[in-house]
């Protein structure tokens, strides 16, 4: 299979670079990583992450041969920077850069929360407010936070996270396999105090581990709305892949199974997701209807 993806990947590298035409049948490369609720590869929703039905409805939708290659996130990271000819489905959408360029919107962030257990939720907030002061959380010495080795919380927060975390010994960044779920595990039992990430996170940790989670909003993003998007390397490639993948979407986005899946992860029975959906991803005005395609 390593070898099948680096000859597939020169190929179409050769494409790009001796600015030869792309083939009739255009190949369409999805990079995935082991992340759920993202993409989830095993257990009782395997397959049925966010991610991996997006990527499921753009194959269903998108004529051409489909590549599905599972790679470290550093990995994806690094061949996009290289110009290799490949896309990760679930990225955050954002100016193009020298390295990536992204689709349309196709999924809507609520903005990171503190993970804490329920316990402990009344007292960090009597001490930091409601919602959470992040920056004087983080300087607070009595509480021991926790994150996955490297993880970025976007432009809001991580201002802060290089100014005050990593900066007392309670401040502990977790590597080895699945992280975000050993931290989300150590803070049930109390052993470690606090977390960020998505309310999604939590969600499907809560699902597969019956342990519940606090979440607190937090007072320096409130107004933050994250947008997802597909990201592609940014090479002649990558800018007709998104090309195509754009006249895809909106077929996609409002596909019978996208939109199960959105409803199970997201939604809840919660109207204030599909409002900010219609908004912000579909463009829709808020009050109006959601048209099904099948």
């Amino acid at each position: 299979m390593r070898a099948v993806f680096i000859s597939l990947i020169s190929g179409l590298i050769n494409l790009c670079v001796f600015g030869q035409e792309l083939p009739a049948e255009h190949h369409f490369i999805w990079a995935v990583n082991d992340a759920p609720p993202f993409h989830i590869m095993r257990g009782k929703y395997e397959g049925q992450g966010f991610c991996d039905v997006l990527t499921e409805q753009l194959k269903h939708s998108l004529n051409g041969k489909h590549e599905v290659m599972y790679l470290p996130p550093a990995r994806i990271a690094k061949l996009r920077k290289q110009g290799a000819p490949l896309c990760f489905p679930c990225m955050i959408k954002q100016a193009d850069t020298p390295d990536t360029t992204y689709s349309r919107a196709t999924l809507y962030y609520q903005a990171h929360q503190l993970f804490t257990s329920l316990d402990l939720a009344s007292e960090l907030q009597a001490k930091h407010g409601r919602p959470i002061l992040l920056a004087s959380l983080l300087q607070d010495p009595e509480y021991s936070f926790v994150r996955p080795l490297g993880r970025q919380y976007g432009e809001y927060l991580q201002p802060l996270m290089d100014k005050y975390a990593d900066k007392d010994k309670k401040h502990i960044q977790l590597a080895g396999e699945a992280p975000t779920l050993t931290m989300l595990r150590l803070i049930t039992a109390r052993k470690l105090d606090y977390s960020l990430d998505y309310p999604v996170i939590g969600r499907y940790f809560e699902l597969t581990t019956e342990l519940p989670l606090a979440y607190l909003p937090i007072a320096e993003n409130q107004q933050t709305a994250i947008i997802g998007a597909v990201g592609c390397s940014n090479n002649p490639w990558g800018e007709q892949t998104i090309s195509l993948i754009n006249q895809a979407l909106p077929r996609v986005l409002r596909s019978a199974a996208y939109l199960r899946n959105l409803e199970f992860w997201f939604a809840d029975g919660s109207t204030a997701f599909w409002q900010h959906y219609r908004s912000q991803v579909l463009n829709q005005s808020p009050q109006q209807q959601i048209r099904i395609s099948r």
